[in-house]
């Protein structure tokens, strides 16, 4: 490994990193945390969440008891969201793309973009890959040619 190639990044790492983000934002889907920062269902004029108003009229199915935005739904976008390692980019393809794009327009349901918090953890991410590719670079012997 030349001392070049520390900072140089694979489509198996990018492939790694997109795993990572696809997790975080799993989790935060899990806790009812969007991408935007948002907690809470959207509210109308008078300040009653679409879900407070079915949740009190009792038109909500038994398994929904959260508050909180989950963005779950079926579960079919959250295990449907793809990640992928590019050459030079990690990528994530959600294959449910018009339900997160809908959501994202008309919601403000924001889970196709990562959270500042999530940013700084994927950074750390990719700087534990560099910290892995230095130790490597230190363990092998350095060669130095004198004269032809």
């Amino acid at each position: 490994m030349k001392a070049s190639d520390i900072a140089n990044f694979t489509k198996t790492n990018y492939g790694q990193l997109a795993s990572h983000a696809r997790g975080l934002i799993v989790k935060d889907m899990n806790d009812g945390v969007l991408q935007n920062g948002e907690h809470e269902y959207k509210k109308d004029k008078k300040g009653i969440s679409r879900y407070a108003r079915k949740k009190a009229t009792g038109a909500l199915g038994k398994f929904r008891k959260s508050d909180k935005v989950t963005m779950l739904l079926s579960g079919e976008t959250a295990r449907r969201i793809r990640p992928e390692g590019k050459k030079d980019r990690a990528t994530l393809v959600f294959e449910r793309g018009d339900i997160v794009k809908w959501n994202e327009d008309n919601n403000n349901y924001v889970i196709a973009d990562l959270s500042g918090k999530n940013r700084d953890k994927s950074a750390l991410f990719l700087q534990r890959i560099v910290d892995r590719n230095v130790k490597k670079y230190e363990s092998k012997p350095i060669k130095i040619k004198i004269g032809k």
